[in-house]
């Protein structure tokens, strides 16, 4: 690791409000690069470059300066990151009386470095992320397979996975924005303190991908099969509640998506979670699977929007149901009798117990009662125009 000058003296300056001595900081080859005193930045001291060189610590008594070109009496130790010198660190005044000082500046200087490092990797990772899922769910990005791959592999991705998006609004109470001082919700330790309490939750799992994007929190969820899907909102409970529990100051909104199988269903798995996200709703977490949030956001796409993932898992449900007791027919006399039962079974030369059975197995088995409520009603509408759509 590189020490900047800007960064150098930023320690120097916290340093010396505490210490009440004057704190050089040099590079490996002994040149100063932040001081007390400027008008020793960027001079050679070369006590502070054999501590370098020595691996060791240099004292510099009143009576020896005289043989240290650029010195002054002084305590000067190497700073070590991870087994490796990056500089130097001393403290000005006789050594017997600054030697302790220099130890203590010395360790808090590498607590600094150290922090500084990890918050560089943690940008640097997170950016790397944000790039993989701007490419996953922006439209037009024109990202080669090639390209995804490879970024995928950095933050240790896998694009085989079928993958649900969640997405976490938050944002601090009105009343308690002062109490909690959350001034800066999204800050890099506000939001590396939320990432933790993600990845600390049963919930997270090591193929999940957690991030800030678009001052959204992002999870880009990993699902064996379609019933997992099916137990994400239980699942992000959990989560919601122990934000609530270790952040009472925020308040917390979640859209859920579908399941997305490949990499580039991904984009309408986003899509969807932000619309559920953004759906008038009294419930903290919503999901585009849940019906009058679908039928809102296909209302919204104009009825066209065949490729809508929730949609098609509707579809998907209603046409195991579909040949065995003639839903489709049954549904579509249904809408067209304006959901009248008594007509709707004499049309079709059925008992009406019939027509009840059937009805009963599309709210079992898919979840839709059209004689019941209205967006029940429209979704079978859609799904049936699916069904010309694709024959």
């Amino acid at each position: 690791m590189i020490i900047s000058k800007e960064f150098a003296q930023k320690i120097v300056d916290h340093l010396m409000s505490i210490v009440q001595y004057n704190v050089n900081i040099m590079d490996c080859s002994g040149v100063i690069i932040a001081s007390g005193q400027y008008n020793r930045i960027n001079t050679f001291h070369q006590g502070g470059k054999l501590a370098v060189d020595g691996k060791t610590v240099v004292e510099i008594h009143a009576d020896d300066v005289h043989n240290f070109h650029g010195a002054l009496p002084g305590v000067m130790w190497p700073i070590n990151l991870k087994k490796k010198i990056v500089g130097v660190v001393g403290v000005t005044g006789e050594p017997t009386e600054v030697r302790n000082t220099a130890n203590l500046v010395k360790t808090v200087t590498e607590l600094f470095l150290e922090r500084e490092m990890f918050l560089a990797d943690y940008r640097l990772e997170n950016w790397m992320k944000e790039q993989l899922v701007h490419s996953l769910v922006a439209k037009g990005m024109g990202t080669t397979t090639d390209d995804l791959s490879t970024m995928a592999d950095m933050v240790q991705y896998r694009l085989d996975l079928p993958r649900v998006v969640i997405l976490f609004k938050l944002e601090p109470k009105i009343n308690d924005f002062a109490t909690y001082s959350l001034q800066n919700l999204f800050s890099d330790r506000m939001r590396e303190s939320v990432l933790n309490v993600i990845h600390e939750a049963a919930f997270f799992h090591i193929d999940d991908l957690s991030l800030f994007y678009k001052k959204n929190l992002c999870i880009l969820k990993s699902v064996q099969d379609a019933g997992s899907a099916r137990k994400v909102k239980s699942l992000t409970s959990s989560i919601v509640k122990r934000l609530q529990l270790i952040y009472p100051g925020l308040n917390v909104q979640v859209g859920i998506g579908s399941r997305a199988v490949k990499p580039t269903q991904i984009c309408q798995s986003y899509c969807e979670a932000v619309f559920a996200l953004h759906h008038p709703s009294p419930n903290i977490i919503r999901s585009i699977d849940e019906y009058n949030i679908l039928a809102s956001y296909l209302f919204e796409q104009q009825y066209a929007n065949y490729d809508c993932l929730a949609l098609k898992e509707l579809k998907s449900r209603f046409d195991t149901i579909g040949a065995r007791y003639d839903m489709q027919q049954t549904i579509q006399c249904l809408l067209a009798n304006n959901l009248n039962i008594s007509v709707t079974a004499s049309k079709l030369y059925i008992h009406r117990n019939t027509l009840k059975f059937r009805l009963d197995k599309l709210k079992e088995i898919v979840g839709l009662e059209p004689c019941h409520y209205f967006q029940h009603a429209v979704l079978c509408e859609i799904i049936l125009c699916m069904s010309k759509h694709n024959g």
